[in-house]
């Protein structure tokens, strides 16, 4: 049989992530497994608030900036319903980074077995703008990626 007991489920707050969790969360349940649900908080925004602090702009950024933090621990906590969790073991995580980088690298550090991804869509506009923490993550993963598309046939409930 093959082992996947360590599942990572990247989180972006989308009904598509949403869509991924249920099918994390049914392959966890069923292999006894445990389930990680990772957000990433894109590099971007934190350079940004480093350098608006930096050149002297009023205001706390970094005090937002943590607040943000607290905030999204908060959303990542209540993004799915209790009972679509029971009987599954959870862990929370929160990064800082590029989110394809982090979400390959937290999988690596932490032993996953499989990563769980949503994508936004299959037209090209979609494709160009968010493809690329999925493209990343399938291309680059040393374990398997279960991709999950918004408008294919859902398996999970």
């Amino acid at each position: 049989m093959i082992k996947i007991q360590n599942i990572v489920v990247p989180i972006d707050f989308s009904e598509n992530s949403r869509k991924a969790v249920l099918y994390g969360a049914d392959l966890a349940r069923d292999r006894k497994g445990r389930l990680h649900l990772l957000h990433v908080i894109n590099q971007r925004l934190v350079d940004t608030v480093q350098e608006l602090t930096l050149k002297g702009y009023e205001g706390d950024f970094l005090e937002a900036l943590e607040k943000m933090l607290q905030a999204r621990d908060e959303e990542l906590r209540e993004f799915v319903s209790p009972e679509s969790l029971q009987g599954v073991d959870v862990e929370y995580s929160i990064r800082k980074g590029k989110p394809g980088e982090e979400i390959i690298q937290f999988a690596q550090e932490n032993g996953m077995d499989l990563i769980v991804i949503g994508t936004q869509g299959r037209s090209p506009l979609a494709a160009a703008l968010m493809g690329s923490a999925a493209r990343t993550v399938v291309n680059r993963a040393k374990c398997p990626v279960l991709v999950v598309h918004p408008d294919d046939h859902c398996f999970a409930e």
